[in-house]
């Protein structure tokens, strides 16, 4: 599995947090034995890569936010459907970015898909 979105106000954005609480629902992606119990995950893909630009340097978005998609990718969504080896990498700052670092950028996704299908 590959996502790929902005960090936008330390969430996916609306339309693909829809999808994935459309798609990866109970029965299909998890189940639960009970309501206090742990979820037994349904899904077959073993690993997950998740790609996210953003505009806040890493050591900000760790001391002051605590890196909240790798929260959510890491610790709530993906473990819950069965995902073992969650993958994730943040390009850097968007806005004042170059062509030649965006290249590169591109360049790393290509490398870390490739790596995941190894």
């Amino acid at each position: 599995m590959v996502f790929v979105h902005p960090n936008w106000w330390g969430m996916p954005p609306a339309l693909l947090a829809g999808w994935v609480q459309r798609v990866l629902a109970p029965g299909v992606a998890y189940k639960l034995g009970t309501a206090d119990g742990e979820p037994a995950g349904l899904l077959k893909a073993g690993r997950a890569l998740v790609l996210n630009t953003s505009d806040t340097p890493a050591d900000r978005e760790e001391s002051e936010f605590g890196d909240p998609l790798q929260s959510i990718w890491s610790a709530c969504v993906l473990p819950y459907v069965g995902v073992t080896d969650v993958r994730r990498v943040v390009f850097r700052t968007v806005t004042d970015s170059t062509d030649a670092e965006r290249a590169a950028w591109l360049a790393d996704a290509r490398r870390e898909a490739t790596a995941l299908l190894s």
